[in-house]
């Protein structure tokens, strides 16, 4: 069985390129298709191996500043990859791969890390810098419409869906009308030691500087906390940031850290800081790998990740081993209400249940929860004959911890 892997593009690497990295490593035999690969070489040591294909994009000039520029390319892009001399077509797909074009003779499985929120959910937070003026907003108006018809369409190209958490999966119904199976992402815990208990010097959060994820509003808050605050990150609202922290001294900033620098971080941090509906959130469990605890807004795929205490809890006699604060609004004040709920009873969280919680995520999991979807989905197409290329795999990966 000839299997390829098909990934939107190599830019960075984030929460979907791990995912990638270990369907890649699950299926060491399978071709590695993007629509193109920019991936800076001090991430590529990540990537299991190199892409055998890219679409037309990948021979553009400076293709990894404009991409974002080029949404009504992206549907020509994807269907322009051949794919025919495959049996196994695995998809993860945060854009336009789930709409790859492909024969009935072909198996299609996407995991969807999410529909495009640019089209669906968060457009105006997306285009609002883009398209500010009248012209402009009725041509982005037009583009978009054709491109949620293709990607509606598209939407119905996979065989069948894998959602990396509930809420997408109800998006996934919601908008392509079509059933998905959950299969949350895997943290690396492992890469994290655990911190000797409660407490710490800072609070500290982490994500791109773009509006849906209210690093700003999590700025304003500590302007007025007697508290500590450290943000990792940067993005198009770095201006906005700068201007927040113009006179804090309780606030530092730091752009770009590295993977061991943020596991050091995380070891004297009182508590990790979310204020984003995600569709799952890759940060706050790997707080929670470290032991820190976390204070999020209660929406999105937090409320499948982050167990969190809320005040209307306190009444409760079973309480035991909270590992975070949820709080019902993003705003700062209701931040800060939060902060001082959770120092108030800081003792209570103890680093070995945020540990255990993080391992409803590991790696192991992951692989084999996929691994079995993966194999059910091909005796169904394919019966239950020999299948090179799939036979063999469980008892390899079983080992690949």
């Amino acid at each position: 069985m000839k299997i390829a892997i098909v990934h939107e593009w190599l830019v960075t690497w984030a929460g979907s390129e791990r995912v990638l990295a270990e369907i890649m490593t699950l299926y060491p035999e399978a071709d590695l298709y993007v629509l193109f690969d920019r991936l800076p070489a001090d991430k590529r040591s990540a990537l299991p191996r190199n892409p055998v294909g890219e679409s037309f994009l990948g021979k553009w000039p400076k293709i990894d500043r404009l991409y974002r520029n080029l949404l009504p390319l992206m549907p020509a892009a994807v269907e322009s990859l051949n794919l025919k001399d495959y049996d196994l077509v695995l998809t993860s797909s945060h854009a336009v791969v789930k709409g790859l074009l492909l024969h009935s003779g072909q198996l299609h499985l996407c995991y969807c890390h999410t529909p495009p929120r640019y089209l669906w959910d968060m457009t105006e937070a997306y285009f609002s810098r883009s398209f500010s003026g009248r012209l402009k907003r009725a041509a982005a108006s037009l583009f978009l419409t054709r491109l949620r018809q293709w990607d509606y369409r598209a939407g119905q190209r996979p065989d069948a869906f894998i959602a990396n958490s509930d809420f997408v999966a109800r998006r996934i119904s919601r908008i392509y009308g079509r059933p998905s199976t959950v299969i949350h992402p895997p943290v690396d815990i492992e890469r994290f030691a655990v911190k000797p208990g409660p407490g710490g010097e800072y609070f500290v959060t982490l994500g791109r500087f773009v509006p849906y994820k209210n690093i700003d509003r999590i700025v304003q808050s500590f302007r007025y906390l007697p508290y500590e605050l450290v943000v990792v990150g940067d993005g198009p609202g770095r201006n906005r940031i700068e201007e927040l922290l113009r006179g804090q001294r309780n606030i530092r900033w730091l752009p770009y850290i590295s993977d061991k620098e943020w596991g050091e971080l995380l070891q004297k941090a009182r508590a990790f800081l979310f204020m984003a509906e995600e569709d799952f959130g890759i940060a706050p469990l790997e707080a929670q790998a470290a032991g820190v605890p976390v204070i999020a807004w209660g929406a999105g795929g937090i409320l499948e990740t982050i167990p969190g205490l809320k005040r209307e809890d306190l009444n409760r006699s079973d309480i035991s081993g909270p590992v975070g604060v949820l709080y019902s609004d993003p705003t700062p004040e209701a931040l800060s209400q939060a902060v001082h709920f959770f120092v108030e009873r800081e003792e209570m969280f103890q680093p070995e249940s945020a540990r255990k919680n993080a391992g409803r995520f590991s790696r192991a999991l992951f692989r084999t929860r996929y691994r079995s979807f993966v194999a059910d989905q091909v005796r169904q197409m394919f019966g239950d004959r020999p299948m090179p290329g799939l036979s063999g795999l469980s008892e390899r990966t079983d080992h690949a911890r």
